[in-house]
C-alpha cells in the first residue's frame, strides 16, 4: 500500500527514470504527486513535482 512520505524510484517518464522522490499526496484522480530530489530538466537545486500513475514508480523505502 502506498502512503505519503514513502521514497520511490521513477520508472516513467523517461527523462526522470531512475531518480528518487518522495510521495507528497494523492490526487482525486488516483495519481500520486512525487517530489523529486533532483530536478531532471535543468539540474538546478529547486525540486520538481510529477503527477504519476502507480505503475510509473516503485517504492524503495517505506
Amino acid at each position: 500500500m502506498i502512503r505519503i512520505g514513502m521514497v520511490v524510484r521513477v520508472i516513467y517518464p523517461d527523462y526522470a527514470r531512475g531518480m528518487e522522490g518522495l510521495i507528497e499526496a494523492q490526487e482525486s484522480n488516483g495519481r500520486w504527486l512525487v517530489r523529486l530530489e533532483q530536478n531532471p530538466l535543468n539540474h538546478q537545486p529547486e525540486s520538481i513535482i510529477l503527477s504519476l500513475e502507480e505503475s510509473d514508480f516503485e517504492v524503495i523505502e517505506q
